[in-house]
Parts: C-alpha cells; structure tokens; sequence
C-alpha cells in the first residue's frame, strides 16, 4: 500500500482493457445526478400506478390513491437514504470493529481511506468464515465498511487492502447511494404490486366487481406491476455488474498495486466452504456474490465474472 505522503488516485483513469478514459469525477456526479433522477423517477411511477388503481376500483377516489403511491415512493427513498445501510448491517449481522479487537483492519482501513481521498468509513465485522466484503451508506461522510472474519483470515495485507480499496471505490464513486435508491424502487413496486393483488382478489369481490373498462384498467395494471419490478430488478443487477469492473479499476489505482486485489479475488474465487447467507436483497453489494456456485453469468447474475475481473486486472 501506498504511504499516506503518496498521491491519491487520479480523477481520470484509462481500462487498458478497452482503451477508454473513465473520469471518476463524472462518474460520482452521474451518480448523484442519477440518484436524483431516480428519485423522482419513482415518484412519477408510483404516481402513474396510484392513478390506474383509482381507474379500477374508484375514479372518484383518484387524488387518495395517487397520494398513497407518491407518499410509498417518498417514504421507501427516505429510509433507503438515511437508514438503508442501518438495515443492511443488521440484516448481515455486522458488529463494530474496535481497534482493540480489530487492530489490523482498522489501520489498514484508515491507509487506504487516505489513498482513496475520502473519509475513513465506520468499519464492521461479520462472524462467519466465508471471505466477502461490502460498502454501503448515502455518501463518503456517512458511509460503513464490513468484512467477513474469513476474509481477514484468508487474505494478506496486500490482499486486504486490495478488496478494501475497492469497497472504498463503490464510496468515493457513490455507488453505495445509487444503489440503495435502486433497491427501494424495487421494494416500493413490490409494495404496490402485493397491494393490487389483495385489492383484485378482496376488494373487488366485495364490490361485485366493475365494468369492462374497470377489469382491462385492472389487468393492465397488474401487467405494469408484475413487469416493472422484474425490469427493475434486472437493471439492479446489470449496473451492479458495471460498478463492479469499475471499483475494480478504481480500487487499483488507489493502492497502485492490481495484483493485491487480483490474488484477493482468486481466493474469494477458490474458497469452497460454507457460503455467506445473506437475503437476495443485499447480495449485490457484496464484492463477490455470496451465494453457491455464484460463477454463473448472464442476466440474473449480480456480478461478473471473477475471472474476467481478474484478468482485466493483470492487464492494468
């Protein structure tokens, strides 16, 4: 690892693998705006779905019902930002490091926040021997880093630093409040869509049901409800995927050392013991997919390939 004197990472650094410039001072401006975008993305969805809820069951109770859909999308983003990375430690049973009991990856932490030009993050520790790490939180100033006690048994100093520069990658790029805004939109479809079930099933056998208008609005909401989260999920994983490569890249220049992270990736690779469980909610934040036999690759797959990672970082 670099001493603290040493240069932090570029704002602009060049994949030798496709030859293109990637400025990270975009990328976290893309980011934010992007969070932003989603933000109001989701109100304007909900929005829409409240208004075909109120075609269906009761126009004149349209304002009630799009209310409800925007106050869902406000209150699932609000607590995605400001308590999203509390539920995602509780959820992976994460405790404090101390630096008494975790000496090594604090100080290791603290090296490589300097490189890495941002804040030194809270740090955890999660009991279980599988080796894995995450990022999460809204910004580098409220951000939390936590590994697993078998990823601090596994790795190496190099290693460690490795994997994490590149948890403090997903920070610097906010990455980590992206995809916390992302998740939330898929929680609050989820919400609206088990909600139309219970209207379509309950509500409208109570009422006798409607007209024909009435039962083609409710179809096509229940299409719009099934299908958006399913594309949402989808786009989750497929921009998971990307901002792997990508804190990869990041993670490597703020060591200046690919190798560390190629080895650390290797051994996360070649591990064959127990996997890390975690909900299907959180897996995407890890920086290999906690699940069994996680080397499958295509659209449902949260990450890319380890190989493939590794091999772009032995061409850095």
């Amino acid at each position: 690892m670099a001493s603290p004197g040493t240069p932090r990472v570029p704002d602009v650094i060049t994949d030798r693998t496709t030859g293109r410039r990637i400025s990270l001072l975009d990328t976290k401006a893309a980011n934010a705006r992007a969070s932003w975008l989603l933000f109001l993305a989701m109100i304007v969805l909900l929005g829409g779905v409240g208004y075909l809820l109120a075609l269906a069951f009761d126009a004149s109770g349209a304002i009630w019902f799009v209310g409800i859909a925007v106050a869902v999308a406000v209150i699932q983003s609000f607590v995605a930002w400001r308590y999203g990375d509390r539920m995602v430690l509780a959820s992976t049973g994460a405790r404090r490091a101390t630096r008494e009991e975790h000496r090594y990856l604090v100080n290791v932490s603290e090296a490589v926040s300097i490189g890495a030009g941002v804040p030194m993050p809270r740090t955890f520790v999660i009991d279980d021997p599988a080796p894995n790490a995450f990022a999460t939180g809204r910004d580098p100033e409220h951000a939390s880093i936590a590994v697993t006690t078998g990823l601090l048994d596994l790795l190496g100093r190099e290693e460690l630093e490795g994997v994490i520069a590149h948890e403090m990658a997903h920070v610097r790029n906010y990455d980590i409040r992206f995809m916390s805004l992302l998740a939330a939109t898929v929680g609050a479809l989820m919400i609206l869509r088990d909600l139309v079930w219970r209207w379509m099933f309950f509500g409208r056998r109570r009422s006798g049901g409607g007209g024909k208008g009435q039962a083609l609005v409710g179809v096509a909401l229940l299409v719009v409800l099934i299908v958006a989260p399913i594309l949402a999920t989808l786009l989750r994983f497929a921009v998971s995927r990307r901002r792997e490569y990508l804190a990869d890249a990041t993670g490597a220049y703020i060591t200046r050392n690919p190798e560390g992270l190629a080895r650390a990736l290797e051994k996360l690779r070649d591990y064959s013991g127990t996997p890390l469980k975690v909900s299907n909610g959180v897996r995407h934040l890890f920086i290999a997919n906690p699940a069994a036999r996680a080397s499958a690759v295509g659209l449902l797959s949260t990450h890319p390939p380890i190989s493939e990672r590794i091999d772009r970082l032995r061409r850095m």
